[in-house]
């Protein structure tokens, strides 16, 4: 049987490095080595490989087993609570969750050595798996690579199921007076007024405290707390009429929500989609639809993009360069653009309403 892979090594270089070049395809892999006595074990190996898959892999295993007693008795569950002791808040009460969700309760006392893409598929095909499932699993396999607990991957890239999230909208000025008036709930009312008029995620507005506010330079700090862990999402907000107006209306010490701040994220979510169903409101609409809104309100008043991912701690790199954590990132309030882009119009409309009068 003739061998699939030979040795290759560029003529103009006598002391370059190896190549393997696949006699089918042509293509050229290098052995990362420029001794020829390693290069020619390596292309042996690699020989062996492909004629005797099963064999190579039994091989392999015994040799990581020497390297490491524990390769071939991990499980699943041993990758994940790896990943659950990095992780801190709500990002670790979700992937707690995902580790106990029905989809994949029983991968994870599954071995790794013994995992086939099978597996893999079996859980995509549950009734109760989807976007967190796909999402929380891949994270999950890719540390499991990133280890070297797994010789390979379970599912190849192309493999994998695509990740396809539910259409969310942005809330609507008339879509939000609608929920205020079905809420009869001070507080909550108050809730998703400054929840409108900063964009902020839910958390994060009803974590906030009176001492965020600093009427001296009339400034309203918070920070995000999904990626407080990262030293990344700290916003500063100039805080304008419509929003002095408001917090006016909150404690001035202590928590500015002293019940919502108690709650999880899911009491206020299902508060919100009983007001939504009341209010008539489509289902995309969501309490996270305030920060779409806000961005695209952003969008439409003419808002410098950096300064609108800075107003809502958006953790990107290059914005978090951009605004130094040092430094006071400083955003003026959308209402202030609103008016400029408002102004811009009836200027517009007066110089029209001129040259029409001129050519009369």
């Amino acid at each position: 049987m003739q061998a699939r892979y030979r040795l290759y090594r560029r003529s103009n270089r006598s002391h370059g490095t190896y190549y393997a070049q696949d006699c089918t395809t042509g293509a050229r892999e290098s052995l990362g080595t420029k001794s020829k006595a390693e290069a020619e074990k390596l292309l042996q190996a690699k020989n062996e490989s492909n004629a005797q898959p099963v064999l190579s892999r039994e091989l392999a295993k015994v040799y990581m087993h020497a390297q490491d007693p524990q390769f071939a008795e991990r499980t699943w569950s041993d990758v994940a609570r790896l990943i659950d002791f990095a992780y801190e808040g709500n990002t670790k009460t979700r992937f707690q969750k995902f580790m106990k969700s029905q989809p994949v309760r029983h991968l994870m006392n599954r071995k790794l050595l013994a995992t086939t893409s099978s597996d893999f598929m079996e859980v995509f095909s549950h009734p109760r798996a989807g976007v967190s499932t796909n999402v929380q699993l891949r994270i999950v396999h890719n540390r499991a690579l990133d280890l070297e607990w797994i010789l390979r991957p379970i599912l190849s890239k192309r493999a994998w199921p695509k990740i396809k999230y539910a259409n969310r909208h942005g809330i609507t000025r008339e879509q939000h007076e609608a929920v205020l008036r079905v809420t009869p709930n001070k507080e909550y009312r108050l809730y998703f007024e400054l929840l409108w008029h900063t964009g902020g995620s839910q958390t994060d507005i009803a974590s906030l405290q009176a001492e965020d506010i600093n009427w001296g330079t009339r400034r309203l700090y918070y920070e995000r707390q999904k990626l407080r862990s990262k030293g990344q999402g700290n916003a500063c907000l100039v805080i304008g009429k419509a929003l002095e107006a408001l917090l006016l209306q909150l404690p001035k010490e202590g928590p500015l929500f002293p019940h919502l701040g108690t709650l999880k994220e899911s009491k206020r979510s299902n508060y919100f989609w009983t007001k939504r169903v009341k209010a008539g409101l489509p289902r995309g609409i969501v309490l996270h639809s305030y920060r779409y809104g806000w961005a695209e309100r952003a969008q439409s008043a003419g808002m410098p993009e950096r300064e609108a991912m800075a107003h809502l701690g958006h953790g990107s790199k290059a914005v978090h360069r951009a605004y130094a954590k040092a430094a006071d990132r400083v955003t003026m309030p959308l209402e202030y653009y609103e008016e400029q882009a408002s102004k811009k119009l009836i200027d517009l409309s007066v110089e029209l309403a001129k040259q029409t009068h001129a050519v009369a």
